[in-house]
């Protein structure tokens, strides 16, 4: 999130508003609140208080007001304050806390300040800052020291540093990397270690070097390895010990090997997995296990398949996301009042496809108790306060289907009273003093929904009275 996407919710007033005390209190809170307060109001006091809790605070801080304590607690905050200190500032101890706090803050260092000590430190936390590091300060210890703390720092070590051990070092933290190992250092060692550190790397290994052993390493470590196993290295065990892992490794086992016993335990571990399962093997039993795990492989049950119970079973075992629900994948002739109450229970948003005539008003109070967005798919004539209030409980986004004829102010605080959220709904129209505070005093926790110019020391201290 950029710095300006964190003061957009801190909202410009008059000093006629806010006093010294609450602008205290509001970058207290949020550091950010700084951008807001007027330049004669920012006092040294507001001004640390502010970097104490953001340090990236300090681009507000009027250039006076920055000093060395003042921009050393800034850094010890976040340590990318530093690109907001003035030059004369930047000394070789607040840059080295801007680093200890921020790794990446070595590019705001300058060259001069640049030290083997504080390049070792940036390295340490991220390998990649090797990219930062004068060319000089590059030597074979720090170089090491960046690989093995990121591998893809590999692409700033001078060639002549590139040896075998410090290629083995990087493998052993980025598995990918092996792609960038010039084929003459890849041995069994390096590939081994490859392919430990992240299976599908076993792409970069020459088929020379691909063993039984060395597959086996790589498919333990992920199962989609099996894609770059060679055929002839493919066999029972192999791809078994792949489907366990990962269902969909399914994809890359030959269609000879797909026996029962595999697809099962495919679809046990992943029941999607039923979509690289040959037709001929999708019996009964099979395609029951596979939605029984995941509804959604109901797509891709054949039709002659799909039973009452074994829609049933699909549909209750499936949650999110509710558009690949598998309720469309139910033959008409199969959606029942009981299937559809059985979908809906499980994901309300399946609600959209009830025929009007089965949505009573204890199965929809029901439904959005525990999916509250489902409210969208309710009759008008069946939203009640209680009902609406049940969804809102739920989820506060809810008040968005809410009608308007509900959304009086006494609704609203029966919301915010169930949920401090909904506070974030209300009419701005309808946000005055006397209302923030009926609903603080509902809920406490409504305090952070409460606009910046409302908020007084009186209203935070009954937050606190009614959390």
């Amino acid at each position: 999130m950029s710095d300006d996407n964190h003061a957009s919710g801190v909202k410009r007033v008059t000093a006629k508003v806010k006093t010294p005390e609450q602008y205290l209190l509001a970058v207290q809170k949020s550091g950010f609140a700084l951008k807001s307060v007027p330049e004669a109001l920012k006092t040294p006091d507001i001004c640390i208080a502010a970097v104490q809790e953001n340090g990236r605070a300090l681009r507000f801080v009027p250039e006076s007001f920055k000093t060395p304590e003042l921009c050393l607690a800034a850094v010890q905050s976040c340590g990318g304050a530093l690109q907001f200190f003035p030059e004369t500032l930047k000394t070789p101890e607040l840059c080295l806390a801007a680093v200890q706090e921020s790794p990446v803050m070595l590019m705001s260092v300058p060259e001069s300040l640049k030290t083997p000590e504080l390049c070792l430190v940036a390295v340490q936390g991220y390998g990649s800052m090797l990219e930062h590091v004068p060319k000089e300060l590059r030597t074979l210890e720090l170089c090491l020291v960046a690989v093995q703390n990121d591998g893809e720092a590999l692409k700033y070590v001078p060639k002549k540093f590139k040896t075998l051990p410090l290629y083995l070092a990087a493998v052993q933290n980025a598995g990918r990397v092996l792609q960038s190992v010039p084929s003459k250092l890849k041995t069994p060692e390096i590939c081994l270690a490859a392919v430990q550190n992240i299976g599908w790397a076993l792409e970069y290994v020459p088929k020379k070097l691909k063993t039984p052993e060395l597959c086996l390493a790589a498919v333990q470590n992920h199962s989609q390895a099996l894609e770059y196993v060679t055929e002839a290295l493919k066999t029972p065990e192999l791809c078994f010990t792949a489907v366990q892992q990962s269902g969909w490794a399914l994809e890359y086992v030959p269609k000879k090997l797909k026996t029962p016993e595999l697809c099962l335990a495919a679809v046990q571990n992943d029941g999607e997995a039923l979509k690289y399962v040959p037709e001929e093997l999708k019996t009964p039993a099979l395609c029951l296990a596979a939605v029984q795990q995941n509804g959604a492989a109901l797509q891709y049950v054949p039709e002659k398949l799909k039973t009452p119970e074994l829609c049933t079973a699909a549909v209750q075992a499936y949650g999110d996301p509710w558009w690949l629900s598998p309720f469309k994948y139910v033959p008409e002739a199969l959606k029942t009042p009981e299937l559809y109450h059985a979908a809906v229970q499980r994901n309300g948003h399946t609600l959209q496809h009830l025929p009007e005539e089965l949505k009573t008003p204890e199965l929809c109070f029901s439904v959005v108790q525990n999916h509250g967005q489902a409210l969208m798919y309710v009759p008008k004539e069946l939203k009640t306060p209680e009902l609406c209030l049940a969804a809102v409980q739920n989820d506060c986004e809810a008040l968005r289907s809410v009608p308007s004829k509900l959304k009086t102010p006494e609704f609203f605080l029966a919301a915010v009273q169930v949920n401090a959220s909904a506070l974030e709904f209300v009419p701005t129209k309808m946000m005055t003093p006397e209302f923030c505070l009926a609903a603080i005093q509902k809920n406490g926790l409504a305090l952070e929904y409460v606009p910046e110019e409302l908020k007084t020391m009186e209203l935070f201290r009954i937050a606190d009275e009614h959390k």
